[in-house]
């Protein structure tokens, strides 16, 4: 599969290193693919083209900008015919602070942002560590899915399976409401020195009696 990056940051060449190992070829979706910071982007299989272009010849895009950046990339992007584009990000404005939540969702308004695509949340309730390496020990961390279109959060439970995770969907695209809020909680948790960025969150899961 082609996959477009938009957004060539930590968590953006994480998620390529990770997708290209796993077989994919990844496309930087960036504005100057010839300068000197794009030249060594990260993975095998992986290369750096203007933005339309980038998400002209993908399969999926992945958006990873900050959010502050979001809708300028998306803008930049083009028409995405339908294409799945996996939002990571989180709406978080000033004073941390969700910019959008309980009757919307960043995820939503990605959706307006960029009409002719299906939007799924996803990727966006952990850091770079746990997308370099989902795996504790026996235990994966979990990457939670939110979308309406089945046939685009099958593409996102695919690519986060095959990064470590254990992928679920959880619903329709209006339950980023509760994912980015999730992600509020990681980030907190995250930078306290009690708990540090090795940290993920599970699902945990009870025998069933006999």
């Amino acid at each position: 599969m082609k996959v477009a990056i938009l957004g060539a940051g930590n968590v953006g060449r994480t998620l390529g290193t990770g997708l290209a190992a796993a077989g994919h070829e990844i496309l930087y979706a960036v504005r100057e693919p010839d300068a000197p910071k794009n030249a060594a982007l990260p993975g095998p299989h992986s290369r750096a083209l203007p933005v339309r272009d980038a998400v002209a010849a993908a399969d999926a895009v992945v958006l990873t900008t900050p959010w502050n950046a979001a809708e300028a990339a998306l803008a930049s992007a083009g028409d995405f015919g339908g294409k799945p584009l996996l939002d990571a990000t989180n709406p978080i404005g000033p004073g941390f602070v969700l910019t959008h939540g309980h009757t919307d969702s960043g995820a939503e308004q990605v959706q307006r942002w960029a009409p002719s695509a299906k939007v799924v949340k996803a990727f966006n309730t952990t850091g770079v560590e746990n997308m370099a390496d989902p795996r504790y020990g026996d235990a994966k961390a979990v990457m939670l899915v939110a979308g309406d279109d089945a046939d685009a959060c099958a593409v996102a439970l695919r690519l986060a399976d095959e990064l470590g995770f254990e992928a679920i969907r959880v619903g329709g695209l209006a339950r980023a409401r509760m994912l980015e809020p999730m992600a509020a909680l990681w980030i907190t948790l995250a930078m306290s020195p009690a708990h540090g960025r090795n940290i993920a969150f599970g699902l945990l899961r009870r025998a069933a009696p006999a």
